[in-house]
């Protein structure tokens, strides 16, 4: 569930996700190729006798790989640097070459690669070849004796070999004789014995020559020019881009959405509140400069989506009076301009066209809307009726196009909205139009702005909220059911209004068209005006 909850609220912001991946990727991929080009040349040394020594001392390959990391940190000193510098004669300073040099150790081994970088391949190449050279140069092994004594010390190997060799064979002749005298027991016992002294004098001056030093610094591959350059990658760049953006993109929507308040499916409105979602609108744009007639969506378009989602509000409310006869209905919003008025409205048609017969009252005192949806006058109605003994019902309902319903306007604005609706008088109103109409529904104004809506509940046999997805709040709807529980509401469920279409309707789908006209004569009622491909539902 969690998952599925987590993929739609991706999908919710689909587009807007895949926009800025692909600006990301595309924008990287343009930056990157612009960048100068960068070509990177290795160097190869090694550290010691690991490669050319015959039998190799394991104490001295791992000084030669303690040895290899103090190397690596050496190669880019500033006296380094200075002398690779001189030698090619670089106008960078010690510092700015040090940035395009790098050397590595390698950890398991006494391997040091030299990498250096440069916009030209050659120069990188030359650059690695040069600092290696240097490092070679300083190696104390190549420096540690001179040339002379290194001769004389290879003049005695050479002897000590020479004598090795004469006293070996004289001990295998010795040694193949079937009897010896004495005086050959004690010249074999002597010829063992020199052979050993050889040996160790051999040993002893093998430690002044170079080549078995430990610290040896020997290129084993040169740096060669690289075929490509190492930056700019703009195929990778633009790949990285978009994966991050996504990254950040996806982690911020679902930020977004765990601090966003706003109500957006039927899920959330029962998570919020606990109430079912009694019908879920379908936001139909439709211009502003529209009558308002052409919101209802009930009487003009009754095969279109809207028009059908009215009529499960009906269904599901006479589903709701099964075990409490529900006849004056309440329609009401936590906040303004939320389609509690369109809502009401298309709620009292499609009652009407089962053919009870219904009355649609406006106790919006404050901000009438009815009249407008209906293309009425206003100048008598609800305010009269309940001021004056004088004005009777009949007197101030009107028809309407739609067979069996009628009308009751607000009236004149009063100067005393919330005393008016909360008199015994209203009361008593209610209890007389229940007479004689099967079906009242009440429009009242928000409950977070006035009183009049709270007040009025407690008279009513149901309520129904109307939230718009999007725009009302939790902390809204929740405050919403508050005033009506303690105003003792019987508040049947939400209207959740507005939602985004994501799916095309299957009865929209059977009929071909979710907007058909049912042939009633909207310019006889809102002047000659042709009726709107589609129409506004909030």
């Amino acid at each position: 569930m969690q998952m599925r909850q987590q993929l739609s609220i991706i999908l919710s912001r689909l587009p807007l996700l895949v926009v800025a991946v692909a600006v990301a990727t595309v924008a990287s991929y343009g930056f990157s190729s612009l960048q100068p080009k960068s070509y990177q040349a290795d160097a190869t040394l090694i550290v010691g006798q690991a490669l050319s020594a015959v039998n190799p001392d394991y104490n001295q390959i791992l000084v030669s790989q303690t040895l290899s990391a103090t190397y690596a940190t050496v190669a880019t000193t500033r006296p380094v640097m200075t002398r690779v510098i001189e030698e090619l004669g670089l106008r960078d300073t010690p510092d700015q070459l040090a940035r395009r040099v790098s050397a590595i150790s390698n950890t398991d081994g006494a391997l040091l690669t030299i990498a250096a970088r440069d916009g030209d391949p050659k120069r990188a190449a030359d650059l690695a070849n040069a600092v290696a050279a240097e490092l070679v140069a300083a190696n104390p092994a190549v420096q540690v004796q001179p040339t002379d004594v290194l001769e004389t010390v290879d003049e005695d190997l050479r002897q000590i070999q020479d004598d090795l060799a004469e006293a070996r064979a004289e001990i295998a002749t010795l040694a193949d004789l079937p009897a010896r005298t004495p005086a050959q027991e004690a010249r074999l016992d002597t010829l063992r014995g020199r052979v050993i002294s050889l040996r160790s004098t051999y040993v002893a001056l093998l430690a002044f020559l170079p080549t078995t030093s430990s610290n040896l610094l020997t290129i084993i591959q040169p740096a060669v020019e690289p075929a490509g350059a190492v930056t700019p990658r703009p195929l990778f760049d633009a790949l990285l881009a978009g994966v991050i953006t996504f990254i950040i993109a996806s982690s911020a929507i679902f930020v977004l959405e765990y601090f966003d308040d706003a109500i957006k499916d039927p899920d959330e409105v029962e998570a919020a509140i606990g109430l079912p979602t009694l019908a879920a609108i379908e936001r139909m744009r439709g211009g502003s400069d529209r009558a308002p007639i052409y919101r209802l969506a009930a009487l003009l378009y009754p095969r279109s989506v809207a028009a059908e989602a009215y009529r499960a509000l009906r269904t599901n409310i006479e589903f709701a009076a099964v075990d409490r006869p529900i006849r004056t209905i309440l329609v009401t919003s936590a906040v303004p301009s939320e389609g509690k008025s369109v809502t009401a409205a298309n709620l009292a048609v499609v009652f009407a066209q089962t053919g009870r017969k219904v009355l649609l009252v406006d106790a919006d005192l404050r901000k009438p809307g009815v009249h407008e949806l209906f293309a009425l006058a206003n100048d008598e109605g609800l305010t009269d009726l309940l001021r004056s003994d004088d004005v009777q019902l009949e007197m101030a309902v009107r028809s309407t196009e739609q067979k069996n319903l009628q009308v009751l306007t607000a009236g004149p604005h009063p100067p005393n909205p919330a005393e008016l609706l909360g008199s015994q008088r209203m009361k008593a109103l209610l209890a007389t139009i229940k007479e004689v109409h099967d079906i009242v529904i009440v429009d009242s104004p928000p409950l977070q702005v006035f009183t009049d809506a709270a007040l009025l509940s407690a008279h009513l046999d149901g309520t129904v909220l109307v939230v718009e997805s999007r725009r009302g709040r939790r902390s809204q709807i929740r405050a919403a059911r508050e005033a009506l529980s303690k105003a003792n509401a019987h508040l049947i469920g939400v209207v959740l209004n507005g939602i985004s279409p994501k799916t095309p309707s299957e009865y929209g789908r059977y009929y071909g068209s979710s907007e058909v006209s049912t042939g009633v004569q909207v310019g006889h009622i809102t002047g000659a005006e042709n009726p709107p491909s589609n129409v506004e539902t909030r």
